[in-house]
């Protein structure tokens, strides 16, 4: 049978338990550098081990209830695969803490072979009041700035890209019912740096915000003016012709004024500004600007923020392993200004709770981005080591119309800023049928059925960095994935073409949101054809349903069929993708 029609709901699973916020404190600098020219990692996690340490807060408390976690998981995610994988065991460079609360220790350097790496801690937390278990998540970012190799002459190589936000996370507080928020605050600007240099004004912007959140980009700046959701982001992607795209991730969550009564409170946040992201050093060793002023804020409930009188202390590091304390708050204070010493890799600011240094409310690490030094005879030596992406793209467009004609997606494999030729190139329609033993393969994964000559949908050039898709392949919105080998490794991307005029629509009737993981709720597909619902019997279609999960992945364990289904809350973990493909 063909598919004719293909249509989707977001299902979502609120919670009215307590609001849980967490981070992820690092004992180590977040980003790592790597010498090529001697093979050395600063800092070296085979020596000094970066530990991961999770503190969880329940609103309005500033008291760390990680310990009380009922379970912790910790995932990575590596820049060039995106796979999630879970941490389940010691070994291979990680060791789990078994008792106490659940640290997660890197050994080795784990960045030898990404640019970057994220961790995920989950942790699930009983609310004593309700008995429900809570779900909550936090992500934190290694990664590698590598600097330029020297070339044959002992020349220098070529300075080091790196993205920063100004603000990557912000909690916007809301009434009890999570409504009326305010967004003083939310918003973040992302700079490009070329070693030392602010290049920002060379490159392009661009934003992505995940579901249910609402914003306006300005410039390079971002600011959130609506969210629907209790947590969400915005992907701002900066690009330039010649270099390979960057993007970089701006978390939110709301954290929910307590109720009346006399366990009722109202949360307060605090955080730090810094005045700049990074700070800049030139090849004469002088920084820019010379000094960095440093800021608190609080906010209670939805009332405005306002200056924060905590207490500062700033540390500094000569090889992003050691740190020494130059500055530490004698009385509390809302802001201070601070001069680097000379010589140094980056700042550690740390923001306490007023009247002492114990309870640790905010931190930042501000990096010294330094431009390539000349080499001895003045020139340029050759690139230093670069990350590698795939991305999918539709030169001619993504949208067909009339269910006629065809469209092209490539596959373009980037080394650093060089376009390079994969070894081989595999593509994929998404099939929620598909599995890895039956129509794909273990590189496209569940949900994913694989191009070949045996099934292609009419598509060609699917062993090729191009391919052609007609109209017939396209029911409504289809996906398809691309997975590019390139010096042994496997890169891939996806991308979606619309055929805006098929006949018929589908659209999904039903509640598109669970409480507290409790209940079911009844879907139907309605089909509309020049207007009219057709098919109101649901026997003229054959009509099956299919769940992806939040990270994009097919849920094997949930598969239905018929004009109307059942869905229970235990099939949805936080946020669901329900698809009805429809077919005759």
């Amino acid at each position: 049978m063909a598919i004719v029609a293909t249509g989707q709901m977001t299902i979502v699973d609120l919670n009215d338990s307590k609001s849980l916020a967490l981070y992820i404190g690092s004992s180590q600098p977040k980003n790592v550098v790597f010498n090529p020219n001697n093979n050395v990692y600063v800092p070296n996690y085979s020596s000094t081990s970066q530990v991961l340490t999770p503190q969880l807060f329940i609103a309005g408390s500033s008291s760390d209830v990680s310990v009380d976690a009922k379970s912790t998981r910790w995932y990575y995610q590596t820049n060039s695969s995106g796979a999630l994988t879970e941490i389940t065991a010691n070994g291979g460079g990680y060791t789990l803490a078994s008792s106490g609360v659940k640290t997660l220790t890197i050994s080795s350097n784990v960045l030898s072979s990404n640019s970057s790496m994220t961790y995920i801690c989950e942790m699930i937390y009983t609310d004593e009041d309700t008995g429900f278990d809570i779900t909550t998540k936090a992500e934190i970012e290694l990664v590698k700035l590598t600097n330029g190799s020297n070339g044959s002459d002992g020349s220098n190589g070529a300075n080091a890209i790196m993205a920063v936000l100004s603000n990557d996370a912000q909690v916007i507080p809301t009434d009890s019912s999570g409504n009326n928020g305010n967004f003083t605050g939310a918003e973040t600007t992302i700079s490009v740096f070329v070693g030392a240099s602010d290049n920002t004004s060379s490159w392009s912007a661009s934003a992505t915000p995940s579901s249910g959140v609402t914003g306006t980009l300005s410039g390079k700046t971002y600011t959130v003016t609506n969210m629907t959701v209790d947590t969400g982001y915005v992907d701002i992607t900066v690009s330039r012709s010649g270099y390979a795209s960057i993007t970089k991730r701006f978390a939110l969550s709301k954290s929910k004024q307590g109720t009346s009564g006399s366990n009722g409170s109202s949360p307060t946040t605090y955080w730090l500004i810094a005045s700049v992201p990074a700070i800049g050093k030139d090849k004469s060793g002088n920084y820019v600007p010379s000094n960095i002023v440093i800021s608190s804020k609080s906010q209670t409930g939805t009332s405005s923020p306002v200056s924060y009188s905590g207490r500062f202390k700033i540390e500094e590091t000569t090889d992003n392993s050691n740190y020494t304390t130059k500055y530490t708050s004698s009385a509390n204070q809302s802001s201070y200004t601070h001069t680097p010493s000379a010589n140094i890799k980056a700042l550690r600011i740390s923001l306490y709770l007023a009247n002492g240094t114990t309870n640790l409310l905010d931190q930042q690490i501000i990096p010294i981005v330094s431009d390539g030094t000349d080499g001895s005879n003045g020139t340029n030596g050759s690139d230093g080591q670069d990350a590698v992406l795939a991305t999918v793209w539709t030169p001619d467009g993504n949208t067909l119309k009339n269910g006629s004609g065809t469209l092209s997606a490539t596959c373009e494999v980037f080394k650093g800023a060089t376009n390079v030729s994969a070894s081989s190139y595999k593509w994929y329609i998404q099939d929620p049928t598909a599995t890895t033993a039956s129509g794909g393969d273990s590189d496209g994964g569940n949900g994913w059925r694989k191009l070949t000559s045996t099934y292609n949908a009419g598509v060609t050039g699917y062993t090729s960095s191009t391919i052609t898709i007609p109209a017939s392949a396209i029911a409504s919105v289809e996906s398809f994935k691309c997975v590019a080998t390139y010096s042994g490794n496997k890169f891939q991307d996806i991308c979606t073409v619309i055929d805006v005029t098929d006949p018929i629509l589908v659209t999904i009737v039903g509640l598109s949101t669970f409480k507290n993981g409790q209940g079911s709720s009844d879907f139907t597909a309605k089909l509309y054809q020049n207007g009219s619902e057709v098919d109101s019997t649901g026997s003229g279609y054959t009509y099956s349903w299919s769940i992806y999960k939040s990270n994009g992945t097919l849920d094997s364990t949930f598969s239905k069929t018929g004009k109307t289904i059942s869905v229970n809350a235990s099939d949805i973990s936080g946020r669901g993708n329900l698809i009805c493909e429809v077919s005759k």
